[in-house]
């Protein structure tokens, strides 16, 4: 489970920069490779590693390109951030530990809000290891409902024709 989550974390990181470096190559950045790579390293860290690279990417653009182009990029920055902790992550990591959307979100705002990077660092393991646990626990239940639904589903008094 946690390997499937640290998968979901690099892909979340490889989507953001090529993202962010994509957009600093078109704005004419010549370091727009080891910018694309910065982002990607830095959104591996939770909560405030793409506010980090975001302030990084935009200051180098003001720096070689000027104040229009860092605008654009600060404006992409705050966009992908949004699809990216609202959609790419509940929907990637959701997918990678099987759990929905609804409580990556929860336990990501719960775990942070907390221990504050570190939670947000284990939420999702947590979450998913609290998931497995209660499906642990409650497998005979289950078990025993699913037979009993069975054996209500079978006509009583024979064959009637």
């Amino acid at each position: 489970m946690v390997s499937r989550w640290a998968i979901g974390v690099v892909i979340i990181a490889t989507i953001a920069g090529t993202t962010q470096g994509l957009t600093a190559y078109l704005l004419g950045s010549s370091s727009a490779l080891a910018l694309g790579l910065i982002a990607g390293f830095l959104d591996m860290i939770p909560n405030i590693g793409a506010t980090i690279a975001g302030f990084v990417l935009t200051l180098v653009l003001l720096a070689q390109e000027g104040l229009t182009a860092a605008l654009i990029m600060l404006a992409v920055v705050l966009v992908y951030q949004q699809v990216e902790n609202s959609v790419l992550t509940p929907t990637i990591q959701g997918k990678a530990v099987k759990l929905s959307a609804f409580f990556i979100i929860v336990s990501v705002a719960l775990f942070g809000a907390l221990l504050g990077v570190i939670g947000a660092l284990i939420a999702v393991p947590v979450a998913a290891t609290i998931q497995i646990i209660l499906g642990e626990v409650t497998k005979t239940y289950r078990a025993q409902l699913a037979q009993s639904k069975q054996l209500s589903a079978i006509p009583v008094g024979g064959n009637h024709e």
